[in-house]
């Protein structure tokens, strides 16, 4: 006859519960695993708060840029309605943004004010700056400004490089103008025939558009 085993309450309070609750199970894993669950939490917790300060700190950077930038468009027009000369503030007040987006932004209203006091050397130095560190539509308006600065440095050679290499990499960056600048820059190049070539491009271009009489025009005066 076999010998029957007996088991003790106690051993059967060792024994795994087969029936235990979801919660019971996670309170049971929590207390076999204090340490191991103490540190993922506060690993979790620390990581979000910095996650969270980051974001902040990038939000009032992003404001700060932002307060800088409308302060240098002011000076800009102040000093345009007194006939003064800006730039010395400008460049005070672009050197305390940080690199980036708004830093570029910054840069180009610089240049186009060294453009417009003619100091075309600092203007093409700027614009170059802009274009070697950005990308898209601040890329774009320093490729335009560089090509203006060419052009009225003389170097239409240069200037027409540049101008073409806006309309082929346009995007949706607006290009009429590009276009009339092209056209002039052959002109001034004594090219009539190119300018005329870019003229009647912009006629088919612009079949639609209000400024076709514009361009007409200027076919028919390049044409006698």
């Amino acid at each position: 006859m076999a010998k029957k085993i007996r088991v003790t309450r106690k051993e059967l309070l060792k024994e795994p519960d087969q029936f235990l609750s979801t919660s019971e199970k996670a309170m049971l894993f929590f207390t076999e695993n204090k340490s191991m669950v103490l540190g993922i939490l506060v690993t979790v917790l620390v990581g979000g708060l910095s996650l969270i300060g980051y974001l902040s700190y990038q939000q009032s950077q992003t404001m700060k840029f932002e307060a800088l930038y409308f302060d240098m468009e002011e000076v800009a027009q102040v000093e345009a309605e007194k006939g003064g000369n800006p730039q010395g503030q400008l460049i005070e007040i672009r050197d305390q943004i940080g690199n980036g987006v708004h830093r570029n932004r910054a840069s180009l209203l610089l240049a186009d004010v060294y453009f417009q006091f003619e100091d075309y050397d600092k203007a093409k130095a700027t614009f170059e700056e802009v274009i070697s560190s950005s990308k898209g539509l601040n890329q774009q308006m320093a490729n335009v400004g560089l090509a203006y600065t060419y052009e009225a440095m003389g170097d239409y050679k240069k200037a027409i490089d540049l101008y073409k290499s806006a309309i082929d990499n346009s995007g949706n960056f607006p290009v009429f103008q590009v276009y009339w600048s092209l056209a002039r820059c052959h002109e001034n190049n004594k090219d009539i025939s190119s300018a005329l070539l870019i003229l009647r491009e912009m006629q088919i271009k612009y079949s639609e558009e209000p400024a076709l009489e514009k361009i007409e025009y200027k076919i028919k005066q390049l044409s006698t």
